[in-house]
C-alpha cells in the first residue's frame, strides 16, 4: 500500500514539472497568435552584463513620464500601460493604470523613480555566435532611428516577435553584414 502512495505521489509531481513549462509555452504561443502587434521604436544602448549571457540590451524611445489613473505611483510597484499606436503605426505608451484596464491593449509595467515606466521586455536573446555583430548592427540602425522591437500584446501579456533593425529582421540583417 505504501508503494501505491509514493508511485502516486510521483507521478503529481511528474505532472505538475510538465504542466508549468507546458502552460508557459502554451500562454506564449497564444500571445504570437493572437496578440496585437505593437512596433517600439528603441534606442541604443551599450550593455555590460557578464551574467546574464548573450543578449541585445534594448532601450526604447518614446517612453515618457505617464499620469497614473486611480492611484499614487510608487516607484518599484507594477503598473498596467496602456498602448497605442501613433501615425506612424508605432507603439506609444498612453496610460498607466493601478489596475488593468477594460478594453485596451496594456502590458504590466513597473513604476520607475523618474515617473516613467520601466518596460518588461529589455532584452533580444539569440544565438550566441551571432551576438557580437548583432549587436553592432543594432547599435548602429537605433542612432539612426531605423530599429524597432515587435512585440505581441494579449490581456496584459507580451512575447517579443522580433527585432528589426534596417527594416529587416535582425538575423537577416548580421547574415548580409557577413
Amino acid at each position: 500500500m505504501k508503494q501505491i502512495w509514493i508511485l502516486a505521489i510521483f507521478v503529481v509531481v511528474a505532472l505538475i514539472q510538465l504542466a508549468v513549462p507546458a502552460h508557459t509555452i502554451w500562454r506564449q504561443e497564444r500571445i504570437l497568435a493572437a496578440g496585437a502587434a505593437f512596433k517600439f521604436r528603441t534606442a541604443p544602448v551599450d550593455p555590460n552584463d557578464a551574467f546574464r549571457g548573450r543578449f541585445v540590451a534594448l532601450s526604447f524611445r518614446d517612453v515618457f513620464p505617464l499620469a497614473l489613473e486611480g492611484a499614487t505611483p510608487e516607484p518599484g510597484k507594477p503598473v498596467y500601460v496602456a498602448v497605442v499606436e501613433d501615425a506612424d503605426g508605432y507603439a506609444v505608451l498612453s496610460e498607466a493604470f493601478a489596475a488593468p484596464p477594460a478594453g485596451k491593449p496594456y502590458v504590466r509595467a513597473t513604476w520607475d523613480y523618474a515617473g516613467g515606466v520601466t518596460l518588461p521586455f529589455d532584452r533580444f536573446y539569440l544565438d550566441e555566435d551571432k551576438a557580437p555583430e548583432a549587436e553592432s548592427a543594432y547599435r548602429k540602425e537605433a542612432r539612426q532611428d531605423n530599429s524597432y522591437l515587435l512585440v505581441r500584446i494579449l490581456d496584459g501579456g507580451w512575447a517579443i516577435e522580433n527585432l528589426y533593425v534596417g527594416g529587416k529582421p535582425l538575423a537577416e540583417a548580421v547574415g548580409e553584414a557577413r
